[in-house]
């Protein structure tokens, strides 16, 4: 006899509650932010005004008479996208599978848009986002809640120090601190020819810090084996936090061999872009903590699985990316942050807060530097209202994609 519990019924999905999505907007924005930041593979590119090298894009879903926003600025050289890339890949393959859809059905429609075209991390995460700030406005409840709920009331903040001369990084260092008493303080390191004057950059801004504000570092792929290994058994005294990815992305047998001859926890950051990524990563036991950048796994969601991968593996994860000159994506991360549990070390998101760089495209500011923390986002949705005449001002282009087709829109219509 079956057991009557044990029995699988089909959904009726026309049952279910409905919010369709009837238009998508995608504005590209020329707005470049005020740090200008360079790292051991490069500068990263920001092209002339005008052009759209190293730009945002915007995305706007709409449902419901709701609209919910995304955006992310494709960074290089780190990722494979561009804001040109991503503003099409949104027009022609995004936005028209979107329209008709349930936006209350988030999974099921960032999954249409990975099968449609895959690979394209920070154009999905735009997806991603749109949708969250969408369903939490229309359910009235915080993004952080549509991602398991808050665990924590105020993030601790960490400043990023770009890659330059000795001087001009303690500098920066130094006022981070004081200036907004950042609870992280990370540098940037390399190239590997550049490794003397690493150690001397990191022992003067320990010394400068004390033990009050850990110092990490970050390689970005440039070091070998032997000076990752030196470099770190410097600072045998005082400690680092972590040293977040010393070796290339593929090099995981390298970056165990590392682990296994230091004492600073080792984060891997271009090397987990996916849950299989973050798999890998753990099978070579190559890491103690795992980075998650809402721009290079796809959005809040893919984030979050590899978080809770990290943890059934007893890692960390460490929401990095500095939102630079973005309040949007500061907050999108903001959201995220507060729901991991296992979360490591601070967030660098600072660079997009209104206390660092103003946004001429947002009108309120729920979020901000606090003594060294973020405060939790309220909702609903991200909790930002959009300046309409801030976008206008900065649009590059802006098309609305309804069941009709694609609608050019000039500034004036935002």
């Amino acid at each position: 006899m079956t057991d009557p519990s044990s029995r699988t019924t089909a959904i009726d999905s026309t049952a279910l509650p409905q919010l369709k999505i009837d238009g998508v907007e995608i504005i590209g924005l020329d707005i470049v932010p005020s740090h200008r930041r360079r790292m051991s593979t490069g500068a990263y590119v920001y092209g002339a005004k005008g052009g759209w090298a190293g730009r945002p894009v915007m995305v706007g879903i709409r449902a419901g008479g709701i609209t919910g926003w995304g955006e992310a600025r494709p960074i290089n050289p780190f990722v494979g996208e561009t804001a040109a890339g991503m503003f099409s890949n949104l027009r022609d393959y995004y936005a028209p599978l979107l329209i008709g859809r349930n936006a209350l059905q988030i999974e099921a429609a960032i999954r249409a848009c990975e099968g449609t075209l895959p690979n394209n991390p920070a154009t999905l995460a735009t997806i991603d986002m749109a949708l969250h700030d969408l369903v939490g406005r229309a359910l009235g409840v915080p993004v952080h809640t549509l991602l398991g709920g808050a665990c924590r009331n105020e993030i601790p903040l960490e400043w990023s120090v770009s890659l330059d001369d000795e001087k001009v990084m303690v500098s920066e260092a130094m006022a981070a601190v004081e200036k907004f008493s950042v609870q992280y303080v990370c540098i940037k390191i390399g190239p590997l020819d550049r490794r003397e004057v690493d150690i001397r950059v990191a022992k003067a801004i320990q010394k400068e810090l004390g033990a009050q504000v850990p110092l990490g570092v970050d390689a970005n792929t440039c070091y070998d084996v032997p000076s990752a290994i030196r470099f770190a058994n410097q600072f045998n005294d005082m400690g680092l936090a972590y040293f977040e990815q010393p070796v290339p992305t593929g090099s995981l047998t390298a970056m165990r061999r590392i682990r296994d001859r230091v004492t600073v926890p080792i984060m891997a950051d271009e090397s987990v872009y996916t849950r299989d990524d973050a798999m890998r990563v753990i099978e070579h036991e190559a890491a103690d903590v795992l980075a998650v950048k809402w721009y290079k796994c796809g959005g809040l969601r893919r984030c979050k699985e590899i978080a809770v991968v990290a943890e059934a593996a007893g890692l960390k994860a460490n929401c990095a990316g500095t939102a630079n000159g973005s309040y949007i994506e500061a907050i999108a991360a903001a959201h995220l942050c507060s729901t991991i549990p296992n979360h490591a070390f601070g967030a660098e998101f600072i660079l997009g807060l209104p206390s660092v760089n103003e946004s001429e495209t947002i009108l309120n500011r729920p979020i901000d530097v606090r003594n060294g923390f973020c405060n939790l986002p309220p909702g609903p949705g991200f909790g930002f209202e959009v300046n309409r005449k801030g976008l206008a001002k900065h649009a590059l282009a802006h098309i609305r994609v309804d069941a009709s087709g694609q609608h050019n829109v000039a500034n004036g219509g935002l």
